[in-house]
């Protein structure tokens, strides 16, 4: 049997209880290879499009919105492209057990795989589309990218949302009103997929922060000015946003292979052959946007006081009304 490659959703649960690492450890047992990995928070119209394309029930009482689209559209998700030998069918039979704690919580799946070859390339096609992104954000009513050089989208309305939150005291600059001196960017290492140790770092780093980013890159991405010539990724990395980053995340051992992972209990000593970590809000929004090319993205909810997005996304594609 051949490798084949099939679509994989986390739903926001994971991502508010930190899980995500979970996940990815549960692949890597398996042996197979996430070639594509992204956290994007998606508006409700996006959603929709999902639930309709794979034939889901959207009302269900047991959910926290009482409907999937809602749920879908309240936190982050995080999409992935797996692949491995028979990947579609054991990927369905690990996660379709609604009694497993950890993939079902009150009897409700958690993650969302595509059953069929048919149904992971429509999946991935919209999911990971290809997009013209300078042009989708020049041309952006909706959505606000903020990037180191300028600001693309509805400015205006976003602020005007700011302005109504009394707990937001509004700064010249709109970088300052989402914290991102609190912020760091994390770049796990191609020794962690050989090592099969990934889900391990990325649990350990979101069980110690809040994570507003998270992206699987390629060493392309990776600028020399950021990351020594030597750690570079051959293969593959993944970059993560952080933010809040509790100091016990100290990525700096004076043996840059060491690796004690244990996140449960708070230890994180992993050297810098596996992941590294830019200083704490120090340029933070161009390191992002080497990796998140659409930037910092936040949408103002219509009829709400809140936003949506704010955070550093893996692709366009979850912020914008399909055309």
């Amino acid at each position: 049997m051949t490798d084949e490659r099939t679509f994989v959703l986390a739903y926001p649960c994971h991502c508010t209880y930190a899980s995500v690492g979970e996940i990815v450890s549960k692949f890597e047992k398996l042996n197979f290879k996430i070639t594509e990995m992204g956290c994007i928070h998606v508006n409700e119209a996006f959603a929709q499009v999902h639930v309709d394309a794979v034939g889901l029930d959207p009302e269900n009482d047991m959910l926290p919105y009482g409907n999937l689209v809602y749920y879908l559209a309240s936190n982050p998700v995080v999409a992935m492209i797996v692949e491995g030998e028979g990947v579609i069918s054991k990927v369905c039979a690990l996660i379709s057990d609604k009694q497993h704690p950890f993939w079902a919580t009150k009897g409700i799946e958690t993650v969302y795989a595509s059953s069929t070859y048919e149904e992971a390339e429509k999946d991935i096609s919209r999911w990971f589309d290809s997009v013209d992104l300078e042009k989708k954000m020049e041309q952006s009513k909706k959505v606000v990218y903020v990037l180191p050089d300028k600001v693309h989208g509805p400015l205006g309305q976003v602020e005007e949302r700011l302005k109504k939150d009394r707990l937001i005291q509004l700064q010249p600059d709109l970088k300052g009103d989402f914290y991102m001196d609190k912020m760091c960017v994390f770049l796990i290492n191609p020794l962690a997929f050989k090592e099969r140790c990934v889900g391990e770092i990325l649990g350990a780093i979101e069980n110690n922060c809040c994570i507003k980013g998270i992206k699987l890159v390629r060493k392309k991405d990776c600028p020399s000015e950021l990351w020594t010539s030597g750690s570079l990724p051959s293969d593959r990395g993944v970059a993560v946003v952080g933010y809040l980053v509790e100091s016990v995340l100290n990525i700096t051992a004076v043996d840059p292979i060491a690796k004690d992972i244990n996140y449960m209990d708070r230890v994180f000593n992993i050297g810098s052959k596996y992941v590294q970590q830019s200083e704490m809000g120090k340029k933070v929004l161009e390191h992002a946007t080497n990796f998140f090319k659409s930037g910092f993205s936040v949408w103002a909810r219509p009829g709400s006081f809140s936003l949506g997005g704010c955070m550093f996304e893996a692709s366009i594609v979850g912020l914008v009304d399909p055309e």
